[in-house]
């Protein structure tokens, strides 16, 4: 009989299911036929304890993390594998290990397993950080290599820093809630010997399973995959050399099809996302940066092709701070261009709560630093994990020297599919950066067909960019990329049925798509994520810190510039004062790193944020220490002049750029110096006038008393409504606290407040997430409230004249409750809402909500240097997902010539919808931090109305007021008039052009010569002003936010001043030479 070719099959064809059932659990980690599968062939030759491997342990008391020098300094006790338990949670054991190799392991490469279901660091005898460890089945990483050819009795000594944390922290529950006492057992301390034959075997046929099951199934590649897979299994015999030889000599044909010219082209870069603190504190994270490095910088060592990239310039300091010779060790790698560096920010932020000068700084330490110890800047900005991206980016990233970005996070939207992938982001004042969103969906890929495949039918604009850059390794936690990755993406570099992968940096990535695209599509303005909206609110402490630490370091820097520029009123004299460079930059790094984007938002743990609320106290104390030490040089040529607040005096410093006036509260007790108000003995007095950016100093017998018919008064009606009341607005409520009419004295718009509405009208949602706890406010909260109403308290606490207030008590529960102090001063044009609450509530979200009689189809923000508008309907699902949104210091509510702005002191929620405006003050989510927001809580608000549209109104200059308050000093010094300092720098016209921060140059080394000012435009319009300075100008250029100087000088008019011309929502930074 004749050999037929090809031969007949007599063997029954496998159904399709059945099919990929036996390769699933041939492949399988467990199951009940891993015996039969390859994974169980992997390692051989399994060794363990006396004598082979010998443990002790000196166990850190107290929950210290000590340093290698200290540890080995210790006693160590021997002990048995499994001989107890190690703990609690976040306690530190460190373990000598020795070892001596086994005969049967000679001549063999030898690997030392270590599991002890928590993260480790592997130490050299001689203090090296070698590499990290992750026990248990998620992200493990469990081997350490101790030889590649072993020889009889050999040696190896070595210390394992074990952390009793897991990768993702010690929570035992969805809610992630650290449990305390977690204790950890050493599960693997072994010897093996590794079978790469049959681990090489096995990396080929994970890549084959993907093409076959993870592409499309029907395309003649994916069948002949299924095929080669049944066959190798049909080959397989783990202790025969030849059938593997053969199971090998199939994948390799299979794998060696290379794909063509046309596919996809990704870009693959290993990469380590360590979140700076969430489940974790920062001390952890400073040991979790060792830990993910020493282990990138052993794989570059091991796969010549490898590229890694980390950001975070806190955790490279940290680094450099605490483990020097990898940080040494890094710097060469990235020389050879194995290791990039990224980012450019001090951490990976969030973005939406940051101030416009916090965003500036971040560039500005972050960029510094790489320059500093690198020798060069990062061109990307990567932020991949932080909660929606502020439409003033793009600027800030233009003007700090980054034109790309790369971010995933959008990819969590969970109403509407961002529709773009590769595209020109642009600003809010039209600035563009190249934007790449990786199509894969992640910054933790794995490097499996099934992203590559991704890569390409989830790649929005492929037509016009045919790239992507897929970004892979265990992250979150740290970690970084494992030696399957790189195993895997060896074998997908260029294989038939795939996209070519190949590994490159993430700066010749974008240049790429630069030089090869079509046109790309533009997307303006914010970045909106439609998920995690609940982080606005939450942990609302930890907002108020950022908020006071914000304001007080822009005042220091601006006293600390005129202490250093000037004293008493002789400009031309140079003060002693010393401006205070290092406090400052180690005040905003601390400002900076509070707002990583798992602390300011709130979703850490409760541990975290002890360090938080310490950091921003931190910060607080030094900066009015500061504060206090630049007045002292400003009105006395030296520190600490005058000890007691005393005197017949009142200096009163102005750090905003325009004449104000205000009620102050005199420091000292039962003075007499317009005899008209107190508050808990501490008189009220009147300050007129006070120049911007200047000083102005009041003698008592100077402050004006207040004449009965320009005064402020509180009264009840004969109706028994409650009325507030003064020269501008009246404001009328019940009482139980809610508004019931506004009026505006020079407006005929009558009552601003709809018939049948109310304002200020406090409202209890429940808040029941679908599952983020601390990060999620989900659309159906709306629909489910209470109106807190039950308690008619309110009182006359104060009848002016010059101020007037009503008080009232709330009950929130048993439990929680809520005071306000409802305020309007004789000059006041808005009236404030000073709050206090006792808060101890579950699932529970607080807001305030005012109506309004104005109609208009958007509401106006406050966001970083400009703002934004927002729809006001429901209209579409792009409209309805943004029912919760981030706004600063102000919302704006205003048709064409009418409007009110809701003003606040530390809140970023809001919700506007049709005539109602709503203020989110505080939640109470069970996870990660199982007692956040629980306790005490002050805020303020306040309700602003203003004749004309928005852009025609004074509300940035009102919200400012409100932020940053006068800040003044009683003292027996008398300079004579009352202006003891001209301004500093002013811009006339004022309020449209704003100079935000004045500061001594990074480069000035305190000579005081060179001068930084930060403006910005703030309505959306074209300005034009003039700026003039009391100081003795040389030059003027326009810089950027790194402070480069460009020799783009302005030149002076006929009287000194200089014209300024700015786009819409600019951002100016000028470096201001003095003679």
């Amino acid at each position: 009989m004749a050999t037929l070719k090809p031969s007949v099959d007599i063997t029954p064809k496998i159904p399709k299911n059945i099919e990929q059932s036996r390769i699933n659990n041939f492949l399988a980690p467990n199951g009940q036929f891993y015996s039969m599968g390859i994974r169980q062939g992997l390692w051989t030759e399994r060794h363990s304890g006396d004598p082979y491997v010998k443990l002790s342990v000196y166990d850190v008391p107290d929950l210290k993390r000590i340093t290698f020098k200290e540890a080995i300094g210790q006693k160590f006790e021997p002990i048995q594998q499994h001989q107890r338990s190690f703990g609690p949670s976040w306690s530190t054991h460190w373990f000598k290990v020795d070892i001596i190799i086994p005969e049967v392991m000679v001549d063999h490469p030898v690997v030392f397993q270590w599991d002890m279901d928590s993260e480790g660091l592997v130490w050299s005898t001689d203090g090296i950080p070698l590499q990290g460890l992750t026990g248990g089945d998620d992200q493990a990483r469990q081997e350490y290599i101790l030889t590649q050819n072993a020889t009889k009795d050999q040696e190896f000594s070595f210390y394992i820093e074990a952390a009793c944390n897991g990768m993702f922290g010690v929570g035992d529950n969805d809610a992630m809630v650290p449990d305390p006492n977690r204790y950890f057992n050493i599960k693997k301390a072994d010897l093996v010997i590794p079978a790469y034959s049959i681990q090489k075997l096995y990396y080929d046929l994970v890549i084959i399973q993907g093409i076959a099951y993870d592409t499309n199934q029907d395309s003649s590649r994916a069948r002949q995959a299924v095929w080669v897979l049944n066959e190798i299994i049909n080959q397989f015999i783990i202790n025969d050399p030849t059938s593997i030889d053969k199971c090998l000599n199939l994948s390799s044909e299979f794998l060696a099809a290379s794909n063509g010219e046309g596919e996809h082209q990704i870009t693959a870069i290993g990469h380590c996302h360590i979140d700076t603190a969430w489940l974790w504190p920062f001390d952890e994270t400073k040991r979790k940066v060792a830990r993910s490095w020493s282990s990138q910088l052993d794989l570059i060592n091991r796969y010549p092709d490898y590229v890694f990239t980390a950001s975070q310039v806190q955790q490279y300091e940290w680094l450099e701070e605490l483990y020097p010779d990898l940080f040494r060790a890094i710097q060469e790698q990235e020389k050879l261009g194995r290791w990039e560096i990224i980012g450019g920010s001090w951490v990976e932020h969030d973005t939406n709560m940051p101030s416009g000068e916090s965003l500036c700084r971040q560039m500005l330490l972050g960029q510094t630093y790489f320059e500093k110890k690198f020798g060069k800047r990062t061109n990307v900005f990567w932020l991949p994990d932080s909660f929606g991206y502020s439409g003033q980016l793009p600027q800030v990233l233009k003007q700090s020297g980054c034109d790309y970005f790369f971010t995933q996070k959008l990819s969590w939207n969970n109403i509407n599919k961002f529709p773009l992938t590769t595209f020109w982001w642009t600003g809010i004042d039209n600035s563009r950066v190249l934007a790449h969103l990786t199509p894969a969906d992640t910054y933790n890929a794995m490097v499996t067909p099934s992203e590559l495949y991704k890569c390409t039918t989830n790649h929005h604009d492929i037509e016009y960019s045919n790239r992507s850059l897929l970004v892979y390794g265990n992250g979150d936690g740290g970690g970084g990329p494992a030696p399957e990755h790189l195993e895997r993406l060896k074998r997908m570099k260029n294989v038939d049925g795939l996209p070519s992968c190949k590994p490159g940096q993430v700066i010749d990535f974008f240049k790429n798509v630069e030089d090869n695209s079509q046109k790309l599509q533009a997307y303006k303005g914010e970045l909106y994520l439609e998920f995690h909206r609940g982080t606005y609110t939450t942990q609302a402490l930890v907002k108020r810190g950022n908020r006071q630490c914000e304001v007080l370091i822009r005042d220091v820097e601006f006293l600390s510039t005129a202490a250093r520029l000037f004293h008493s009123n002789n400009i031309s004299k140079q003060s002693s004062y010393s401006y205070p460079t290092k406090d400052i930059n180690r005040l905003w790094k601390l400002i900076c790193l509070n707002q990583f984007h798992d602390c300011l938002p709130g979703s850490g743990i409760g541990l975290a944020y002890v360090d938080v609320h310490k950091y921003h106290r931190e910060v607080i104390y030094e900066s009015l220490t500061l504060r206090r030490k630049a007045q002292d040089y400003i009105l006395f040529g030296e520190e600490g002049h005058e000890k007691k607040q005393s005197g017949n005096c009142i200096a009163i410093f102005n750090t905003l750029p325009w004449t104000r006036s205000d009620i102050v509260s005199m420091p000292e007790k039962n003075t007499h110096w317009s005899d008209q108000q107190w508050k808990d003995e501490h008189e009220y007095i009147i300050v007129e006038s006070v120049p911007g950016f200047s000083v102005a100093v009041f003698p008592s017998q100077s402050i004006p008393r207040v004449e009965p018919n320009e005064g402020v008064r509180a009264y009840q009606q004969d109706s028994g409504e409650f009325v507030l009341e003064n020269s501008h607005i009246k404001g009328i409520f019940n009482s139980r606290g809610q508004l019931l009419e506004l009026y505006d004295k020079h407006s005929n718009r009558g009552n601003l407040v709809p018939s049948g509405s109310k304002g200020n009208i406090l409202q209890l949602y429940e808040d029941v997430p679908t599952y983020w706890d601390a990060w999620d406010v989900e659309i159906y909260h709306l629909q489910k409230y209470k109106i807190l109403e039950n308690n008619e308290s309110l009182k006359i606490s104060a009848n002016g004249p010059l101020r007037a207030e009503l008080t009232f008590r709330q009950d929130i529960s048993k439990d929680s409750w809520i005071e306000q102090n409802i305020s309007l001063t004789c000059l006041g044009t808005f009236i404030e809402f000073d709050s206090a609450v006792e808060w101890h509530e579950k699932h529970q979200f607080l807001k305030t909500e005012f109506n309004w009689d104005i109609i208009t189809d958007f509401a106006t923000y406050d966001i970083q240097y400009g703002v934004l508008r927002r729809p006001n309907h429901y209209n579409s699902t792009l409209d309805s997902a943004r029912f919760e949104v981030c706004g600063h210091k102000f919302a704006d509510l205003s048709d064409a010539n009418y409007g009110v702005a809701l003003l606040n002191n530390c809140k970023y929620g809001y919700a506007t919808h049709e005539k109602s405006q709503r203020l989110s003050l505080l939640r109470s989510p069970k996870g990660p931090d199982e007692n956040a927001d629980m306790g005490r809580h002050k805020f303020k608000y306040a309700i602003f109305p203003h004749n004309g549209n928005f852009e025609s109104s004074d509300v940035v200059r009102k919200a400012l007021e409100f932020n940053v308050p006068l800040s003044y000093r009683q003292t027996n010094y008398y300079a004579g008039p009352k202006t003891f300092s001209p301004s500093l720098f002013s811009i006339d016209p004022p309020g449209r052009i704003i100079i935000d921060t004045v500061k001594l140059a990074e480069n000035d080394q305190d000579q005081g010569k060179t001068v930084i000012l930060r403006i910005y435009e703030a309505y959306g319009g074209q300005s034009r002003g003039t700026l003039t300075s009391s100081l003795n100008i040389n030059t003027i250029q326009i810089s950027n936010i790194l402070e480069d100087d460009t020799n783009n000088l302005l030149t002076a008019d006929k009287d000194g001043g200089f014209t300024l011309n700015l786009t819409p929502f600019q951002i100016l930074t000028l470096k201001i030479q003095l003679n």
